[in-house]
């Protein structure tokens, strides 16, 4: 068991955040400031982020492990069928890496190699339902394997999607799999997380409620009309127009969210998606 899902099954209110693997193949900068970052109690690493190529999020995932500090790896279904993904599952768990992150990943078309070819083989969803087959002992079309694992299993849910009805069936689908903790997208008003702590209510999942810390009105107006599901609201975006130190108005803001969001019932932890303002951390939590 990871010491995550030890911290949760404690009922600990758990802070993570966000690692994206260089394009490269030195770690030391970002070994230093996850390590720097103590208040944070596991890291996502993420997989080709916004299908921009980066290193394998297993490398630095085993490295966070080799400095005592806790990954959560990313999967995505954009860039391998079924079987890599097994394999590379099979591989992480065997150097030590116990949460995972199920995901279905954005087209490449939308990133640096935009005529790579989109693989989407399985869903998220499906995805998560090969992770418990490996933890049952048995690859995805059944067959047993010589060993079982013991993933602490993850899943996204956008408690402020437009299309909220067809989202949250989405989100009981991945319950059903074997999802047992779920990172929300970016909230700004805590009421939105209503919806789906509605449906864990009896339920043993856990729920992260996602926060982008506002650095300035262009990137709330960014996120208002480019990213689905995300609404800063207009007392946040006057805030941050009428600020002379948006680092320390975004510090309030975020303060004021998190501290709501703490208090409210079926939510366990905050994901924090910094976004290289992760300096700032230490002074929102």
């Amino acid at each position: 068991m990871s010491e995550t899902s030890t911290k949760l099954n404690q009922n600990k209110f758990i802070y993570t955040s966000e690692l994206t693997p260089p394009k490269g193949i030195d770690l030391s900068q970002l070994i230093n400031k996850a390590s720097s970052l103590n208040m944070i109690d596991a890291f996502n690493i993420t997989d080709n982020h916004n299908s921009k190529m980066t290193m394998a999020p297993i490398g630095l995932a085993r490295k966070l492990i080799e400095n005592n500090i806790e990954p959560i790896y990313q999967i995505t279904c954009r860039d391998r069928n079924s079987i890599a993904m097994q394999s590379d599952l099979l591989a992480a768990h065997s150097l030590g890496i116990n949460n995972i992150l199920c995901m279905s990943g954005e087209s490449a078309k939308y990133g640096d190699h935009p005529n790579a070819k989109d693989v989407f083989d399985i869903n998220s969803e499906e995805l998560i339902g090969a992770v418990t087959k490996l933890n049952n002992g048995y690859d995805y079309t059944d067959n047993k394997l010589d060993s079982k694992t013991n993933f602490n299993i993850g899943a996204v849910v956008n408690p402020g999607a437009d299309m909220l009805d067809r989202e949250l069936k989405k989100f009981e689908n991945k319950i059903n799999n074997g999802a047992t903790f779920f990172q929300t997208q970016a909230i700004y008003d805590p009421e939105t997380l209503k919806s789906i702590t509605q449906i864990t209510k009896n339920k043993n999942i856990k729920i992260f409620a996602g926060i982008i810390p506002i650095k300035s009105v262009k990137m709330a107006n960014y996120l208002n009309t480019k990213v689905p599901g995300i609404q800063v609201p207009e007392n946040i975006i006057s805030s941050m127009d009428k600020t002379n130190d948006p680092e320390n108005t975004c510090i309030q803001i975020s303060k004021e969210i998190i501290s709501e969001i703490k208090n409210m019932e079926g939510i366990d932890g905050i994901h924090i998606m910094a976004l290289g303002w992760e300096h700032l951390i230490p002074k929102m939590i």
